[in-house]
């Protein structure tokens, strides 16, 4: 990955750089939306621009977290590697406006997948270290509304892989039930 506050000669550096800009794109996190619009500048002035190169990785399954990923352009793919093939399987593509690694800001855990670039892409990045500062700096009622924010999410996301789940396992039945009639 390439930082962008070295010389780079595209012309959205100069937009990259400006607080009222990135303020507007954090509103693209569902996390952040809540948030004033000074305290999402000073989000964005944290937080740094990188460029990753088409093919390559900008997060690796089992790394180390080390914060949240806002896609200001480009498009990149999710892999989750399967553990008794070691096959990568593709679980979305992320495109201008998705995130990922929101889980980092308040979680330790390795990465779940590794995020690849599809095209050339550029990529607001937070370390999870620096948001943790700023909601130290910020206060408590900041910090319970982040993470009521965060527990939104993370339900939306389970009632989804429920649902998807049951979706699997009624093909599952229905292809494996097929096969022992035949």
């Amino acid at each position: 990955m390439e930082d962008l506050s070295k010389p780079f000669s595209i012309p959205q550096i100069d937009l990259y750089r400006d607080l009222d800009w990135g303020a507007e794109q954090l509103l693209a996190i569902f996390l952040f939306r809540t948030f004033s619009k000074e305290q999402r500048r000073r989000i964005w002035s944290l937080g740094s621009i990188q460029v990753v190169k088409k093919s390559a990785h900008a997060v690796i399954e089992g790394e180390p977290s080390r914060g949240l990923f806002l896609i200001l352009g480009g498009q990149l793919s999710v892999y989750k590697r399967d553990t008794l093939t070691g096959d990568a399987h593709r679980l979305a593509t992320l495109k201008s406006g998705d995130s990922f690694g929101e889980l980092s800001l308040f979680d330790q855990a390795p990465r779940s997948a590794t995020v690849s670039a599809d095209a050339q892409s550029y990529l607001f990045t937070l370390e999870a270290g620096l948001f943790e500062s700023f909601l130290d700096r910020e206060g408590d009622a900041t910090k319970a509304q982040f993470y009521k924010n965060c527990a939104t999410v993370l339900s939306e996301k389970f009632r989804v892989l429920n649902t998807d789940y049951i979706s699997s396992q009624q093909l599952l039945w229905k292809y494996a039930l097929r096969k022992t009639k035949e």
